[in-house]
């Protein structure tokens, strides 16, 4: 297969798998509910942590984010993929999917999770360590708005950390791409955020 058709199967394969939403599929079958009427509207893990289960919350959480380290695994090992770019295609196409889900009109999440599985399979040390500084400086100093802060400075501080240790550069690549497609669903939030701020700072 030429190597531009597989690069395109993988990311549109990535896309499909990411496109399923498992907050609002979760809070749909098992609470008869409708994820984007409750908490922020947003079909993430956090809304659902936060308005309908903590238990079910870390489940969608995890869910998220085997939608694109476990493609990208079985692809891997099963399908006698190693070409980086090739499973990055599938990591890319499956944060994508999580962002503009074809089976709910394009209308998705922020698709943290979702990068952080792509990080898991390709940076995963580094995500370790981002994830205990990431406690410690949001649980210890921070000490609110978790869904926010939590997940901004894990992606913020694995992406950093892994310019310094030794992947090839495609792997870097991969990691800022998938960032920065990150930064753009999360575009809404960051502005408010950016809001409160300037009102802050004014009111002083």
């Amino acid at each position: 297969m030429n190597q531009y058709v597989l690069y395109l199967v993988c990311l549109v394969a990535g896309y499909l798998i990411g496109s399923v939403l498992f907050a609002q599929l979760i809070t749909k079958l098992v609470f008869n509910q409708n994820i984007r009427e409750l908490g922020n509207g947003n079909p993430g893990a956090y809304n659902v942590f936060r308005n309908v289960s903590k238990f079910w919350g870390v489940l969608t959480g995890l869910l998220d984010t085997v939608k694109a380290l476990v493609p990208m695994w079985i692809a891997h090992q099963f399908l006698n993929i190693s070409d980086t770019a090739t499973l990055g295609c599938i990591g890319i196409g499956a944060v994508i999917g999580h962002g503009l889900p074809l089976y709910y009109h394009f209308k998705g999440g922020r698709a943290a999770s979702t990068l952080l599985g792509m990080y898991a399979y390709f940076i995963g040390i580094e995500l370790l360590i981002a994830l205990a500084v990431d406690a410690i400086v949001v649980f210890g100093f921070i000490k609110k708005e978790y869904g926010i802060w939590g997940p901004s400075l894990l992606i913020a501080l694995s992406g950093l950390l892994c310019l310094f240790f030794p992947h090839e550069m495609g792997v870097k690549i991969l990691v800022w791409i998938g960032a920065l497609i990150t930064l753009f669903f999360n575009r809404d939030k960051l502005m408010e955020k950016k809001g409160k701020v300037t009102e802050e700072v004014s009111q002083q």
